[in-house]
């Protein structure tokens, strides 16, 4: 079975508004995203964001709604004509352009905040994404991510539970080998000419609660999601994923 297969968010971009889709589940972590990024950007309301790795714009919509000035860039043609679409239903004015993270479509400077969620261990080049996100952010701007620990944890949870037994995130949507540790990650932003970074744990399994294990078990990710059991706590514990965010040099 191929790992990192990205023809996935092509073929099933469907899923992306579909409640209960595969791809859906997603948005039931922006709220604990937002918890965290709101501690360094309390009022989204005219900020310049650029979405990368945007899928089907479930962030952008998000942001869009909290009155951020949005654009989106994803590589897959089939989640942002799923993207455009939806926004338009909607009434939200969001700039959806095709692109890959590592050639950002954009001219230097152009934003005050860029966001990379669920992105970074799907890329082909994470050093070339992370430099092209700090040249299309203005000097102080915030760069705010969340990606996946390469440890045993992450295999057994993402890869083994989630994927190969549950079902639940698509099969062969992950390469453990493409995850990323917050040393690597944090070499990278430094290189890339950011600073000021803060790293924090971002655990689904609401701080190894039993009862959220269980429900994950029992009825898993998305079902628990739906059902508002899925209950992400940010604490302390990166060993399977992290949230984070790194201010852009002045210099």
């Amino acid at each position: 079975m191929p790992r990192n297969d990205l023809t996935y968010y092509d073929r099933h971009a469907d899923q992306w508004w579909q409640p209960g889709g595969s791809l859906n589940v997603l948005a039931y972590l922006n709220p604990a995203r937002f918890t965290f990024f709101d501690q360094f950007l309390p009022d989204w309301r005219g900020v310049r964001v650029l979405d990368v790795g945007c899928g089907g714009g479930l962030t952008c919509e998000f942001l869009a709604q909290r009155g951020a000035r949005v654009s989106g860039v994803d590589p897959s043609a089939g989640s942002i004509a799923v993207a455009r679409e939806h926004a338009q239903r909607q009434g939200l004015e969001i700039d959806y352009r095709l692109g890959a993270g590592e050639a950002l479509p954009y001219p230097d400077s152009e934003f005050q905040a860029v966001v990379c969620v669920d992105v970074l261990e799907h890329v082909q080049d994470v050093a070339q994404v992370v430099r092209e996100c700090s040249r299309v952010l203005q000097p102080g701007g915030l760069f705010f991510f969340d990606t996946i620990n390469r440890t045993w944890e992450s295999h057994v949870l993402m890869i083994w539970l989630l994927e190969d037994v549950l079902r639940q995130i698509p099969q062969g949507i992950h390469d453990w080998k493409k995850f990323i540790t917050p040393a690597e990650l944090d070499q990278i932003l430094q290189q890339a000419g950011f600073q000021n970074m803060v790293y924090r744990g971002f655990d689904v399994t609401n701080g190894g609660d039993w009862q959220a294990m269980l429900s994950l078990l029992l009825m898993g990710l998305r079902r628990a999601a739906q059902r508002g059991l899925l209950n992400v706590k940010i604490n302390d514990n990166t060993r399977v994923i992290y949230i984070g965010k790194a201010v852009k040099s002045a210099a």
